[in-house]
């Protein structure tokens, strides 16, 4: 079973080769379509596509879980990012043997995918946005990310952007384009910032950090890129928008209560 997916991805990694040599061709003319599935969770096998992470991994105490919805479930069927976070540090925890001052992560993404010709990737260049269909829980006090990586000189380069989500319980689009995710490494903002290599996309996910601590949850069904109309893109862009300022209102209001307790 292995040996028949790693030919099946030899040969569709051969089929897109081809597909890019005809669509440079003068000859053919360039038809974009709108939307470019990437991967989804529509049913239990689906996760298989997927590896999780966390700060577990180098002696931390967050958990993270990739499923679906439970049978009985509204939601069935589709994916299920959730688990614990926690900032306590386990003694002499360190990462790529520098010491770690700071803990509190978790996250998913898509397996890389061998083949008999390096491994595959989505050429997303004749895309303007990466869309996510997720749904959040309530509100928890964490800040959830979109993480692409790309087939870079450096793996453990990651291109991110906060991941701004709307009203708790419901299936939401989340609408990001590419050109505004920032690269960072390990986790740290990079001080030299380059322009995403769009034609080979590598991975993509999502991670949660805090500053909140305890379970997480968040629903997930799809990651696509897409071309809309300006229209649907500034309706869209204006609920992150709207998203990102009641966030940014919330914590206002929270740091002024703690002056105030303070004073």
């Amino acid at each position: 079973m292995a040996w028949r997916q790693f030919l099946n991805r030899s040969i569709e990694h051969l089929r897109d080769d081809m597909t890019r040599v005809m669509r440079a061709s003068p000859l053919e003319p360039q038809a974009n379509a709108k939307v470019l599935p990437l991967v989804g969770i529509r049913k239990p096998e689906d996760v298989k596509q997927f590896v999780t992470g966390s700060d577990s991994d180098i002696g931390g105490h967050s958990k993270a879980v990739l499923d679906t919805y439970p049978e009985d479930s509204p939601d069935a069927g589709k994916g299920r990012f959730h688990g614990v976070l926690s900032s306590k540090l386990a003694p002499g925890m360190k990462l790529a043997g520098s010491k770690v001052d700071r803990s509190g992560y978790a996250g998913f993404r898509t397996k890389s995918r061998p083949s008999l010709f390096g491994s595959r990737t989505w050429d997303t260049s004749s895309y303007v946005f990466l869309k996510v269909r997720v749904k959040p829980a309530q509100d928890q006090g964490m800040r959830f990310f979109i993480n692409v990586q790309t087939d870079g000189p450096v793996r453990s380069d990651l291109f991110q952007h906060r991941l701004w989500l709307g009203d708790p319980g419901q299936w939401q689009d989340v609408l990001v384009p590419f050109q505004d995710f920032t690269l960072t490494n390990a986790g740290t903002l990079s001080e030299t910032q380059i322009e995403m290599f769009k034609e080979k996309v590598r991975t993509v996910g999502i991670s949660v950090l805090g500053p909140g601590e305890g379970p997480f949850e968040l629903g997930i069904e799809s990651f696509e890129c897409v071309n809309v109309e300006d229209r649907e893109a500034e309706y869209l862009l204006e609920g992150r928008k709207k998203a990102q300022q009641a966030e940014e209102q919330l914590a206002w209001l929270v740091q002024s209560k703690e002056k105030d307790r303070l004073n």
